[in-house]
């Protein structure tokens, strides 16, 4: 049995209906003035801006808002966020939103926690282009209130950042970054439209999918992605189509959940490497959209060249979407991608990165950025991946 640690989540988590009501007790245990990230303004149109913000003024705490966060939060965004952090004198971060909001979230807890006079921009804590800053327990104390069932970011260590100049979009790790306060409102996941559970609950999936077939997967791996699979296959397609069930919206709350352990003890592969050079390249272009255009294709390419533990691994996730399986086969196994574009094609996912205004003549920069940026989710891959592959396997997805 090869050996590997799990980092168990230092994050006390809150998970129910009506949980928002419970923010501003814990909170002010960790700070008393907060930076309020937050995302469009959905959060304000259901009311639950005003909820997290009456819960908060409640228990005494002072409110610095931060709002109108984009998708794929770039550096900019996050300095300017941490800036405001920093001259209103706050100690506590809370996220009110989904995965951009709080990968924003965590990365102004970073900047703002190892800055003084001047604003140290997160880009020195990422990674590409050379020597990384550490990342200490400085980090401001995080709140995660997740308004998606889709990143895990709310339970997890990881956060993302994109460079607009340098066309990178990269994963922040580290222990300080797991919120301190995870809260989980059934109440808030109920208020997301069909397309936005659709797409981030396929990043459950593709979370799970990767964490389960990657290099670094293990036995504890194992047990919490089969179990989110079980739950995205079942649940998906009916939280899609009856979004005020409270049931479906659990079980994908779970599921996420799951998926945000498994990336604490394995890690994801060629579809999250991929989708994120994408991104970088086209920030408007949807994540979950973009892993929806390449996991069938990345899913055949590991098949037909894994071994004999890739195929057993992708039997057990077609088994998972309730297919029969006879044996452990690459005619088996290929089950499994019929079971993913099926589920697309129910929740209208079915897409192409044509579709999504990707152009082929940034393909060869796209392979470029995805090996600066994400060589480790590269080298997980359980198929070693050439750049030629690479570039092949984006233009499959432009098909």
């Amino acid at each position: 049995m090869k050996h590997y640690q799990y980092s168990l989540p230092r994050t006390n988590l809150i998970f129910g209906e009506d949980t928002l009501k419970n923010l501003g007790i814990e909170v002010k245990k960790l700070g008393k003035r907060a930076l309020l990230v937050t995302g469009t303004k959905s959060m304000e149109r259901f009311g639950f801006l005003e909820k997290t913000v009456d819960s908060l003024k409640k228990e005494g705490l002072e409110i610095v808002h931060y709002s109108g966060v984009a998708p794929n939060p770039t550096v900019e965004i996050v300095n300017y966020g941490a800036e405001k952090a920093l001259a209103n004198g706050c100690d506590v971060v809370v996220a009110l939103g989904g995965g951009s909001v709080m990968d924003t979230a965590k990365n102004i807890a970073i900047v703002a926690g190892h800055s003084e006079k001047e604003v140290v921009s997160i880009w020195e804590f990422s990674g590409p282009g050379g020597k990384t800053r550490e990342i200490t327990a400085k980090t401001l104390p995080i709140v995660a209130i997740t308004s998606t069932s889709g990143t895990g970011s709310h339970v997890n260590r990881f956060a993302v950042v994109t460079n607009e100049k340098t066309r990178e979009k990269t994963g922040i790790m580290s222990p300080f970054i797991y919120p301190r306060l995870s809260l989980t409102d059934l109440d808030i996941l109920c208020s997301m439209p069909p397309s936005l559970t659709a797409r981030t609950g396929f990043d459950v999936l593709s979370h799970v999918m990767e964490c389960f077939v990657s290099k670094e997967s293990n036995s504890l791996t194992g047990l919490h992605c089969l179990k989110a699979m079980q739950l995205v296959f079942n649940y998906l397609p009916q939280a899609y189509n009856e979004g005020n069930n409270i049931k479906t919206r659990e079980a994908m709350a779970l599921a996420d959940i799951l998926a945000g352990w498994a990336l604490t003890t394995s890690r994801v592969i060629l579809p999250h490497a991929l989708s994120h050079a994408v991104s970088a390249f086209y920030p408007k272009a949807e994540h979950g959209l973009v892993l929806a255009a390449l996991t069938p294709q990345i899913m055949r390419f590991n098949i037909d060249r894994g071994d004999e533990e890739v195929i057993e691994k992708h039997c057990e996730i077609a088994k998972m979407a309730g297919g029969r399986i006879i044996s452990s086969t690459k005619k088996e196994a290929f089950k499994s991608v019929d079971a993913v574009e099926r589920l697309l094609k129910k929740l209208k996912l079915n897409v192409t990165l044509q579709n999504l205004g990707v152009d082929e003549k940034d393909l060869e920069g796209m392979v470029e950025s995805s090996f600066a940026a994400m060589k480790g989710p590269i080298e997980a891959n359980p198929v070693s991946a050439t750049r030629k592959e690479i570039l092949h396997l984006f233009k499959r997805g432009m098909e």
